[in-house]
């Protein structure tokens, strides 16, 4: 892990140092009480200052019907002030399938939405262990499916959606571009996958180089698919493990974006190539001296990245479908 540091940006490094979240064991909790996660991570935000709404944009909570009468799904939809028909990321947070919510990602969409005229919409999907695979992605589907057919009267456009997450939620949002293909219920016109797990089988060079990295370990990526996937870690079942599809052609043109010091950077880069090679369109961005979920901690480095990712999705909305 000392090599590993000594690469690792220096004003990162001393924020992730700084902290609170530190406090938490997150692998010790993977292994033994997941849901635990949840409370400690609730406890923090709650001693911090809340974030305040820009003027000129809508935040808002909404309910969406499931295909369970007996519960609803909740979208967090952030909405540029006086702005229809405009394009849409259906979101997927990250939190190893087990924790997070949308309102952890307020701070970077607040400011986001508002940067490239887009509405953001959250999902607040269910979460493992107590709601294995494929409950998150059946959220998301709905949610899809919700969308393609009311976007216009929230002021969003059906026809120009496109889908992203981060970590395990990157890994959702590429379940669900599969399973959508083959449904052939919509269209989503792009998948951003920031930093995501691509596989449980945890083999790639970068996992085994970078077995105890900051941020991201082997041993918590191994608890991570053991609660999503439980007894059928060993054949999972269609759609769970993006990288182990059968057939990558005519998926949505991709951006993927992995961390030089991530385990997990490997599984990002090939299921990248494996979309390549089906002549799917792809953009793929390594972040030098970054670690997993790098941008959530404030410094030069995120910054940075930030004002990329604006150009980023610009770049996707003006592209020619």
């Amino acid at each position: 892990m000392e090599s590993t540091i000594k690469n690792i940006d220096s004003a990162l490094w001393k924020a992730i140092a700084k902290s609170p979240y530190n406090q938490i064991d997150y692998e010790n909790l993977l292994a033994n009480s997941p849901a635990e996660i949840r409370k400690e991570e609730m406890n923090l935000s709650r001693q911090e200052e809340p974030l305040a709404i820009p003027k000129q944009l809508d935040v808002e909570n909404i309910f969406i019907p499931a295909s369970d009468k007996s519960r609803t799904i909740r979208l967090r939809i952030y909405r540029p002030k006086g702005k229809q028909h405009l394009p849409i990321l259906l979101y997927f947070h990250g939190g190893a399938f087990i924790y997070g919510t949308p309102e952890q990602y307020d701070f970077i969409f607040f400011r986001l939405a508002l940067a490239i005229d887009l509405m953001i919409i959250s999902v607040d999907y269910r979460l493992a262990p107590e709601h294995p695979f494929p409950a998150a992605m059946e959220d998301g589907y709905e949610a899809l499916l919700w969308l393609s057919e009311y976007a216009d009267q929230i002021g969003g456009n059906k026809e120009n959606i496109l889908i992203g997450g981060s970590s395990a939620g990157a890994t959702i949002a590429a379940s669900i571009t599969q399973l959508a293909r083959d449904r052939k219920e919509m269209k989503i016109r792009h998948q951003y996958l920031l930093y995501p797990p691509m596989s449980q089988l945890l083999q790639t060079s970068s996992m085994n180089k970078l077995t105890n990295a900051p941020m991201q370990t082997k041993k918590a990526a191994e608890w991570m698919w053991k609660h999503y996937l439980q007894h059928k870690i060993t054949q999972p079942p269609k759609y769970a493990v993006p990288l182990l599809a059968q057939d990558f052609n005519n998926l949505p043109n991709a951006t993927i974006i992995v961390c030089e010091l991530d385990p997990l950077k490997d599984e990002g880069k090939k299921y990248a190539q494996e979309l390549q090679k089906a002549d799917v369109l792809v953009d793929l961005l390594e972040i030098k001296g970054a670690v997993h979920a790098f941008d959530f901690f404030s410094c030069s480095l995120s910054d940075n990245f930030y004002v990329q990712q604006i150009e980023l999705f610009k770049q996707i909305l003006n592209q020619e479908e």
